[in-house]
């Protein structure tokens, strides 16, 4: 059978189309993204709280509490990712103020210790100040003829007065009205120290009149000086006094400090003659 061409064409309508091929997509590049990183709060935190622990670390106590936080912050601050250096630097920051502190402390609390004891001597050495002058306030003041009288920190006797001296100078002669009167007198040192006394300390009391010793001497004179515990001086002493005066005492005068009135009071001893 002869196929017509009608047939031919029929036969070629029917076919389905070859399928087209699909375009080719070339390939994108893929850029990697940085995630981006979140701030280490507890770094920060160790390396402020480690500068203040040090500016701090003169502070007893206060800075090394500071430092020590500062060293836990920065080690946990360390497990982090980010801000290791921030860490770092609360640790060394905190670890300096432990130490500046303990040092500072450790001056603080000897310091202490120092004036503690310093107080405490300063209060025996004034309680004992205080009941020796308390002493020298209440001991007797006014001693009889013949009596050897405590002076202070000195036993005197007056062994021998001579009346109506004359001088062999006669520029040495007593005034008018008035008479010369040499006195021997001795002098002990009975305290624990050395203790200076001269002729110029002693007075002659007539009548309430305290006299000076004259420029005159007459061997053996007394010349005192610093006398060391139980040292003794002994010589004369000469005074003018009014002509034919009594009740002649001599005085010595001594300043005390009255802690109980917080004040100071002279204190004068006399030893009739």
């Amino acid at each position: 059978m002869i196929n017509k061409p009608s047939d031919y064409q029929s036969e070629q309508t029917n076919t389905p189309p070859a399928p087209q091929p699909a375009p080719v997509v070339p390939p994108v590049a893929v850029t990697p993204q940085n995630n981006p990183q979140t701030s280490n709060g507890l770094a920060i935190a160790a390396m402020v709280i480690g500068i203040v622990a040090f500016l701090l670390g003169w502070v007893p106590f206060l800075g090394f509490a500071l430092g020590v936080t500062a060293i836990v912050l920065g080690i946990v601050g360390l497990k982090k990712s980010t801000g290791k250096g921030m860490s770092i630097a609360g640790l060394v920051t905190g670890g300096l103020a432990v130490l500046l502190n303990l040092v500072f402390v450790a001056i603080f609390l000897t310091s202490l210790a120092l004036f503690g004891g310093v107080a405490s001597q300063a209060g025996q050495a004034l309680n004992e100040y205080s009941a020796e002058q308390q002493v020298k306030l209440d001991a007797k003041k006014d001693f009889n003829k013949g009596e050897t009288a405590v002076f202070d920190t000195f036993e005197v006797k007056a062994n021998l007065a001579k009346r109506d001296y004359v001088p062999d100078s006669q520029f040495s002669q007593a005034s008018e009205g008035k008479e010369l009167i040499v006195v021997d007198v001795s002098a002990k040192n009975i305290g624990n120290d050395a203790a200076s006394i001269s002729s110029f300390d002693l007075k002659l009391n007539a009548k309430g009149v305290a006299n000076s010793s004259q420029f005159i001497t007459v061997d053996p004179e007394f010349t005192g000086g610093s006398l060391s515990k139980g040292a003794t001086a002994t010589g004369n002493i000469v005074f003018e006094i009014e002509k034919g005066a009594t009740d002649l005492k001599l005085q010595y005068e001594t300043t005390v400090y009255d802690t109980s009135a917080a004040k100071s009071k002279v204190l004068a001893y006399t030893l009739k003659i």
